[in-house]
């Protein structure tokens, strides 16, 4: 009764906000007529009465471009009110969730200077979630000059924490953090691992913080965080496994995988050997939600071999059907701090599935059968 009244007093207002916003979420009603488009003008028919309608009043392009930011913006407006109308510690959490996203705008920084990306380009593929005053300042930053990006904007940012805590890993001793060698471990890097590493340790420093929580907050965040956590390991085993398994790989994978989760430490070092995906499915049979996500999954040494158009699922697919059920049943209880995860990562999976669609659309060919099956492709939360 106590965690009651006080989760009230401090977040009944915003939690009361986010069961109405909880309403707006897309029915399967609304995917059907989604899918019964003809062009990508038409969609602004489906959105009618929607919580998307006033945000696409003025979308009249025939890309995905800007559909997309425009459905990333109204979900970074919703969690920024969220924010501002919530209690401290729920501000404290829900900018920990935001961490996530701005490390991915940093990544998504330092690939599209590597690639000489135009800065309208890599803004537009920024998510308004991970906005930083610092972005305008990162942006300025070119290649050759990779190490100022760690010396003199990113550590002023409140996720150079992360970043500081790679290279760490990566810089033998505190000596050697000379410009020339910062810049050496940046550029030898790709985005992705640097990506992959980072989120490792997001996950770890949110389950640390949700360890703090009281009751429900701390009981359902740490079961959500674990299974996130031994899926990564799960992922990052399974992708590795087209190519010949070694040592350094070992060590790679050891990498980026969190150190928490029910998998933890002793299948985790099991995974860590698998070299192939029968290794990777007997390592996982003692756990039945884990061994589900890769009974059926090809196996990634024969992916030429897999046909997207047969309809079949892919380990990502099985994985975010389990993590939608999960975040779903977060809404099942009351007065916690769980549900404002489950609804960005729900509103998340929103707009891959709205994006999916109407990708399909503008190809124009949503009579063709093989685009049929290809269409009914997406992933419903509260379907269990």
């Amino acid at each position: 009764m106590e965690e009651l009244v006080n989760f009230n007093i401090q977040d009944g207002y915003a939690e009361a906000l986010l069961r109405g916003l909880r309403r707006g979420i897309l029915s399967e009603t609304n995917y059907i007529s989604l899918r019964s488009c003809n062009s990508v003008k038409d969609i602004k028919g489906v959105f009618a009465g929607t919580d998307y309608e006033d945000f696409l009043k003025e979308f009249q392009d025939e890309d995905t471009t800007t559909l997309k930011k425009l459905l990333r913006e109204k979900l970074s407006f919703e969690v920024e009110y969220l924010q501002l109308v919530s209690g401290p510690q729920l501000q404290k959490f829900i900018q920990i969730i935001r961490h996530r996203y701005m490390i991915d705008n940093i990544i998504t920084i330092i690939e599209g200077n590597k690639n000489g990306s135009r800065d309208d380009v890599i803004k537009s593929r920024m998510e308004p979630l991970g906005y930083l005053p610092e972005i305008e300042g990162l942006l300025k930053i070119k290649l050759q000059k990779l190490d100022e990006i760690y010396e003199n904007v990113l550590m002023d940012t409140e996720v150079g924490c992360y970043f500081f805590s790679f290279l760490e890993k990566e810089l033998k001793n505190a000596e050697h953090k000379q410009s020339s060698i910062v810049e050496d471990a940046l550029k030898a890097f790709k985005p992705e691992q640097i990506k992959n590493y980072l989120k490792k340790l997001w996950l770890e420093n949110f389950y640390l913080f949700c360890q703090e929580l009281q009751g429900t907050s701390r009981e359902l965040m740490m079961e959500l965080l674990e299974f996130e956590a031994d899926c990564q390991a799960i992922q990052v085993v399974y992708n590795s496994l087209s190519i010949n398994y070694s040592e350094s790989q070992e060590e790679e994978r050891k990498k980026v995988i969190p150190f928490f989760g029910k998998l933890y430490p002793t299948i985790t070092n099991q995974l860590i050997k698998s070299s192939s995906i029968e290794m990777l499915r007997e390592a996982l049979s003692p756990y039945p939600e884990y061994f589900n996500l890769v009974k059926d999954a090809p196996d990634p040494k024969k992916l030429e071999e897999f046909d997207l158009q047969s309809g079949l699922k892919t380990i990502d697919d099985y994985m975010f059907e389990e993590m939608m059920k999960r975040y779903s049943l977060a809404f099942e209880q009351q007065f916690h701090f769980a549900c404002f995860y489950a609804y960005i990562r729900i509103k998340e999976q929103e707009i891959k599935n709205i994006i999916w669609l109407v990708e399909l659309i503008s190809l124009e060919k949503s009579k063709d059968s093989t685009q049929s099956k290809l269409k009914k492709n997406y992933i419903l939360p509260f379907n269990y």
